[in-house]
């Protein structure tokens, strides 16, 4: 009987004193970010005439070469063709800096989509 009295006496005394819940929901503090692949209006219209132009260069070999692909994206990219990944501004310049001429009109047209 000693050892649980002494034990007892150890604990605080009970309070009827309500407990705040703990997982009381945080508001969130930061707005939400639209996804990335959400298209957004440009001010900035790719011109015909370079749109004709790859439709060309394209069109010189079969549509299983690297070429036709690779043409396919960049006209992704203007909006003008349907390609999982379309061309960025960086890959486009690595074959513009290989000294491909036709390069470099696109190159332009892709920066001035990206607002660069």
């Amino acid at each position: 009987q000693p050892v649980v009295d002494a034990l007892t006496q150890l604990q605080p005394p009970p309070t009827n004193t309500p407990v705040p819940p703990t997982n009381t929901p945080v508001p969130p503090t930061n707005t939400p970010v639209p996804p990335t692949n959400t298209p957004v209006p440009q001010s900035y219209t790719v011109p015909q005439s370079l749109i004709d132009d790859i439709r060309v260069w394209r069109a010189e070999q079969g549509a299983e070469s690297d070429h036709y692909k690779r043409w396919t994206r960049v006209l992704a990219a203007f909006g003008k063709a349907s390609h999982n990944n379309p061309m960025g501004v960086s890959e486009a310049k690595i074959y513009r800096d290989r000294g491909w001429n036709r390069w470099i009109e696109v190159v332009k047209a892709l920066e001035k989509l990206a607002g660069d």
